[in-house]
């Protein structure tokens, strides 16, 4: 007899009243072997009714209904079981037998980089990695295959002859499937940065020194403009950002965003400022190819139209200018007249000149900025400086750039700037390849993440003495006490093949508007700026407002009259 006839007939002999002791348990036996629970008709096709009939249906589909739930909840269990002994095992094994077991840092980190993700949604990673440091030694495992470094010789050791790979942590997909210098493989960087390479050499530089100073000059002027002649304070980041903006839009748009002029961000650069805090998320989706794969397939419209919208604007102003022309050394001109230039695609023309946007303006700014804090800190590094400044120089003509290369002291400072607060202060990741490598006399496994931190590095008593004071004698060399300094250790602009294409840049801008600024003016730190360099970080500085009162000097007062 089938199971559901089996049952039905269990059925009708109770509802007849036979007092079968066996009835129910055979019941039970049926219900569980064949799943049945939807008992209707009994043997002869007969409806089964009465108050009797009616408790014994519900009772079965309550059963059943049971059934499945303890299932469920059976199945449940054990995948939790089976998730919760992986994540032990993994645990285990991360601590104990993995080949970066032995390397200091918090257990917590060797099994996730969660704590680091943490630390870094809320801007505060460079001074939790500087705290790792302090406590665990030159060498810290952050990650389960994250390694940060601040010994002098790892620079060498991670992007020296033997090159590892780039980690594309801090890197978005670009909007035109081209990446930049910044971003693309080793072969491919070799090959851009050859081609950009004569739009930032020392001959670049001197035809690009009247655009330097016109917007050096147009700075001093904005300054007694909205200072009032030294009556009123003076937003000094905002100044700075504005006027080396300014002159890389000039650069590679071969006309300049006018941010100086009135005193304000356009959209597109403010949109850049905003999206940096966008970089730890980018760089946790990167990190994660399942996170990254969700968020290429379901990337919200909106995102998506502000990235093209941002990119589109920077594409139309290269478009526009390779399409007029211009007679003035930007970087299209400089690139483009070399013979190697013919070799760039206009896509990677617009991919790079974004990176230069931002590369070689908002850090120039940031350097400037941290200076300026600095030596309005320490009132005797100051007196020192300009003393040296307007000594040698007394209007703005002098300002070239070989004589400004040698005012020894004023570039003390600007390297000390580099070292007290540098304008990237994280590390540049790179991943050891197949076969391992041996970094400071150890060996790291292949696909290890590897860095040598900025921040950490420079603030490192292990390097330099007082680490955590602004001292320009150190790069003098003239005060014993910090003969002990490993000055090797500093690299702010990178090391290696893929270290910074347009520090020379820089370093002439920051120079130009540093020595610029001191001769024309006095200048006070309002007290509201005391703490500037209490700041957030998302890969780079969220900078706080450098207040400063700008007041003129006198020509008696700069000749100490």
């Amino acid at each position: 007899m089938r199971g559901p006839l089996r049952v039905t007939s269990a059925l009708s002999t109770y509802k007849r009243g036979t007092k079968q002791s066996y009835t129910i348990t055979y019941l039970f036996h049926c219900v569980l072997a064949k799943g049945q629970a939807v008992l209707q008709y009994g043997q002869n096709g007969t409806e089964i009714e009465g108050k009797r009939g009616t408790r014994t249906r519900r009772w079965l589909i309550n059963l059943r209904a049971g059934t499945a739930m303890a299932t469920a909840i059976g199945i449940a269990l054990a995948m939790i079981a089976i998730v919760a002994f992986y994540t032990f095992f993994c645990s285990v094994y991360y601590v104990t037998l993995h080949p970066l077991a032995s390397i200091p840092g918090p257990k917590i980190c060797a099994v996730t980089r969660l704590p680091y993700w943490l630390a870094a949604l809320k801007g505060e990673d460079v001074k939790w990695m500087k705290r790792l440091h302090d406590t665990y030694g030159p060498v810290v495992r952050f990650g389960p295959t994250d390694v940060s470094y601040t010994a002098g010789q790892a620079w060498n050791d991670i992007h020296g002859p033997k090159v590892t790979e780039k980690a594309q942590e801090f890197s978005v997909q670009p909007i035109n499937g081209v990446p930049s210098m910044l971003t693309t493989d080793s072969e491919n960087h070799i090959r851009v940065r050859r081609l950009f390479s004569p739009a930032f050499s020392e001959r670049a530089l001197k035809q690009q020194e009247p655009l330097f100073k016109k917007y050096a000059d147009l700075l001093m002027y904005k300054i007694s403009e909205v200072g009032n002649e030294g009556a009123k304070p003076v937003e000094m980041t905002q100044l700075l950002n504005f006027t080396t903006f300014d002159v890389m839009a000039e650069l590679c748009f071969g006309h300049p965003l006018n941010l100086l002029a009135q005193n304000e961000y356009s959209p597109w650069v403010k949109s850049i400022f905003e999206s940096l805090k966008m970089l730890p998320i980018a760089s946790m989706i990167n990190y994660y190819p399942l996170l990254n794969y969700i968020f290429t397939r379901f990337e919200p419209k909106s995102v998506t139209e502000q990235r093209v919208t941002h990119c589109k604007h920077s594409e139309d102003r290269v478009n526009h200018r390779l399409e007029n022309g211009s007679d003035q050394p930007d970087v299209w001109n400089l690139v483009l007249s070399a013979k190697e230039g013919k070799g760039l695609t206009v896509k990677e023309m617009h991919s790079n000149a974004e990176l230069f946007m931002l590369a070689g303006s908002e850090t120039t700014a940031t350097l400037l900025s941290g200076c300026l804090y600095n030596l309005l800190t320490y009132p005797d590094k100051m007196e020192t400086v300009l003393k040296e400044i307007r000594g040698r120089f007394s209007t703005s003509d002098d300002l070239t750039l070989e004589r400004l290369a040698e005012l020894k002291y004023m570039n003390a400072c600007l390297k000390e700037a580099l070292r007290v607060y540098p304008p990237v202060p994280i590390g540049s990741p790179r991943v050891v390849q197949a076969g391992g490598q041996q970094i400071l006399g150890k060996y790291i496994p292949a696909e290890t993440r590897v860095s040598v931190h900025h921040y950490s590095t420079y603030h490192s008593e292990e390097n330099f003495k007082d680490a955590e004071s602004f001292v320009p004698e150190r790069w003098l060399k003239t005060d014993s006490r910090y003969a002990g300094d490993m000055l090797e250790a500093h690299q702010p602009f990178g090391f290696g093949p893929r270290n910074c294409l347009g520090q020379n840049m820089a370093m002439h801008e920051m120079r130009l508007i540093l020595a610029t600024l001191l001769m024309k003016f006095d200048l006070e730190l309002c007290d509201e700026s005391r703490n500037w360099a209490s700041q957030k970080s998302f890969a780079l500085w969220i900078k706080n407002p450098l207040m400063i009162l700008a007041k003129p000097v006198s020509t008696q007062t700069r000749l100490g009259i």
